[in-house]
């Protein structure tokens, strides 16, 4: 069951070609609190930097294949995902056999969001690059999953699409106080009423103003210290942000007591976005 019919389609149209890794490719078997998956990524990914459409894209847009390394902000939403009561799926998602699909934003190798599936979530991966989905799609594979639980899509932060989630996942988001208002911004946009979206950050200064932020467009957010462990087996440590998009009230020709006929409370308008 997709998002809503404006989801991303899968192979949108670019005017520039993807970026492509070319050299050794990793497959590692990862678990946290219990949920095992495969991950399939670049074994050297500072070899990206030599693609020319990578060049390219720096010089327009100053961009870098970030996607391509495993970072520790991944971890911690991949632990949070994995412990985090099933109950709580239920509630935002639906139950299991009927769930609603999470999104993740600027997945990357999509660590998280595999492990979301892992644990009976449906999940949309997204990322502004085509490059990591592929690897998304093999690390999905690699890991068993069944094509109906996952997809992916494009998406670019600046020009979101016109679609609602009840979850949004996202890891290592926020590391140039610039992006700290875009990423508030689009989850003001795509989190429908009474939705959640998990974003990991490994304590990095620029991440400081988020709350602020995501407070700014009407949604509230908890930081909780988290910790994880690496690949490596390191500890690392940082702060999950929990936002909400409150559920509106009622308007107010329609509050409780004063709606037509009956009385009963009116109902919120349907915008789309809950």
């Amino acid at each position: 069951m997709p998002l809503n019919p404006a989801s991303p389609p899968a192979e949108p149209e670019r005017d520039v070609p993807a970026t492509a890794y070319e050299g050794p490719v990793v497959i590692s078997r990862l678990e946290f609190a219990g949920t095992a998956i495969a991950l399939v990524r670049p074994g050297e990914p500072d070899r990206m930097l030599d693609d020319p459409v990578v060049r390219e894209l720096n010089r327009r847009e100053d961009y870098m294949p970030y996607w391509a390394y495993l970072w520790p902000g991944a971890c911690l939403l991949a632990q949070a995902v994995a412990t985090e009561p099933a109950e709580a799926f239920d509630r935002l998602c639906g139950p299991a056999g009927a769930r609603r699909e999470v999104l993740e934003i600027g997945c990357g190798v999509g660590l998280a969001g595999l492990v979301a599936v892992a644990r009976g979530l449906r999940v949309l991966f997204t990322d502004y690059d085509p490059a990591p989905l592929d690897f998304v799609r093999r690390s999905a594979r690699a890991s068993g999953f069944d094509e109906a639980d996952y997809r992916t899509g494009l998406l670019d932060w600046r020009t979101p699409p016109e679609l609602r989630s009840p979850l949004i996942l996202g890891s290592d988001l926020l590391y140039e106080a610039r992006l700290v208002p875009l990423v508030a911004g689009l989850l003001a946009g795509l989190l429908e009423e009474g939705g959640e979206a998990w974003i990991s950050d490994p304590g990095r200064g620029s991440a400081a103003p988020f709350a602020s932020e995501v407070g700014l467009r009407g949604m509230e957010c908890r930081a909780e210290p988290i910790g994880a462990r690496s690949e490596g087996g390191e500890a690392v440590e940082g702060v999950l942000y929990r936002v909400r998009r409150p559920i509106s009230g009622p308007a107010p020709d329609q509050a409780p007591g004063r709606g037509r006929g009956t009385g009963a409370p009116g109902r919120p308008g349907s915008d789309g976005s809950g």
